[in-house]
């Protein structure tokens, strides 16, 4: 990072929280760790009304501690962002936590180039989850750009009037789009600098992806986006695809084989070395499943509430 700490901005690290006394203390821990000047962030907790120990954690740190009534994490966001006083704002879930080098090697990707309005990077699940949380680490590994662990310039944020609260999930993408046609830059870190925790069963990332699935249409009609349209399309494509089965078995049955096949090879390029093992790859096509299944669900529920 170098010795002159003049030329770096300052950041305020905002974490929503709800009932996260699980995970609470090794968050805060990881953010007060950084490998970044102490003097130059701020750490703010956005609570959404907890009933646990989550405050009384929060309270063995110099954090603020700011309350946030309306539910939604755009709600949460937005008000972090009001609080906060840094020339960055860094995002960070209470069921996360980050290397010390995060902020660090964010910020140095900011001042690579001009007109970057956000950094991204790799998040991976904890050495400590079950198999199931591993399995459906496989599949997410291969992306970026949640809103876990994200760094972006507050000027940006505010001139496009933070997060757009009517959705519950994807407020990060309908961001990206907003900055992207105003010229902005997002930029992606390669490596692994925050650690997550997936959801622990396949119910409870069944019923992500619904919730998932139902703001995906709400963003379509927010942006009138061809690629969300695509997604979309291809999606619930992919959850009727199965039902070839009932019409010819042979011919349904190898159709799925194939792009089955495919996309765990495609999987096994993008995910982590880590998990490029039998034991985690044969579970590819019913994760995957389970997941345009959610999202299919979340499509008709949108559609026909």
């Amino acid at each position: 990072m170098g010795a002159n700490f003049e030329s770096y901005p300052s950041v305020s690290v905002i974490i929503p929280s709800l009932n996260s006394e699980e995970t609470l203390r090794k968050c805060l821990n990881s953010v007060f760790r950084q490998q970044y000047p102490k003097e130059k962030y701020e750490v703010i907790l956005v609570d959404g009304g907890s009933n646990d120990r989550t405050l009384e954690i929060a309270k063995e740190f110099p954090v603020r501690i700011v309350y946030e009534p309306k539910k939604g994490r755009g709600n949460a966001y937005n008000r972090g962002i009001i609080e906060s006083k840094g020339d960055v704002i860094a995002f960070l879930d209470s069921d996360a936590y980050a290397l010390s080098s995060w902020l660090k090697i964010m910020i140095n990707e900011f001042k690579k180039e001009n007109k970057v309005a956000a950094v991204h990077c790799r998040l991976k699940a904890p050495e400590e989850c079950n198999f199931i949380q591993k399995c459906i680490d496989v599949v997410n590994f291969k992306g970026a750009g949640q809103a876990n662990g994200v760094l972006y310039d507050k000027k940006v944020i505010i001139n496009e009037n933070g997060f757009d609260e009517r959705l519950n999930y994807l407020q990060e993408d309908m961001l990206k789009y907003k900055i992207r046609k105003r010229g902005y830059k997002i930029r992606i870190v390669g490596e692994v600098l925050i650690y997550h925790f997936p959801r622990k069963n396949l119910r409870e990332y069944l019923k992500q992806n619904i919730e998932a699935g139902k703001n995906e249409v709400l963003l379509y009609r927010l942006t009138r986006d061809k690629k969300i349209l695509f997604r979309i399309f291809s999606r619930s494509l992919g959850t009727l695809a199965p039902f070839l089965l009932l019409f010819n078995l042979i011919y349904g049955f190898l159709v799925l084989i194939i792009f089955s096949s495919i996309y765990t090879f495609y999987v096994l390029h993008k995910t982590h070395k880590e998990y490029r093992k039998p034991k985690y790859l044969l579970f590819v096509p019913i994760i995957t499943y389970i997941s345009l299944m959610g999202s299919f669900i979340g499509y008709i529920r949108n559609l026909f509430p």
